[in-house]
């Protein structure tokens, strides 16, 4: 279950990425806080869906750990 989980946020931080690039190239002149939360959201979906397995067993249960 875990790695259809990391796969999706992989491939969401693929498509921030993507969604950023492109808006560099085609609107220059859009806003920095638009493209700096987009680069920052690409870059941490990327992070949590590339994360080896213990990590990310780890994370999840420092997450649910408050419950």
């Amino acid at each position: 279950m875990g790695t259809e989980n990391q796969r999706k946020l992989a491939v969401t931080g693929g498509l921030f990425s993507a969604i950023y690039l492109t808006m560099n190239n085609v609107l220059p002149s859009a806003p920095e806080l638009l493209m700096g939360l987009t680069l920052g959201l690409g870059l941490a979906f990327l992070v949590l869906g590339l994360l080896p397995g213990e990590s990310w067993r780890k994370l999840r249960r420092w997450r649910h750990s408050g419950e």
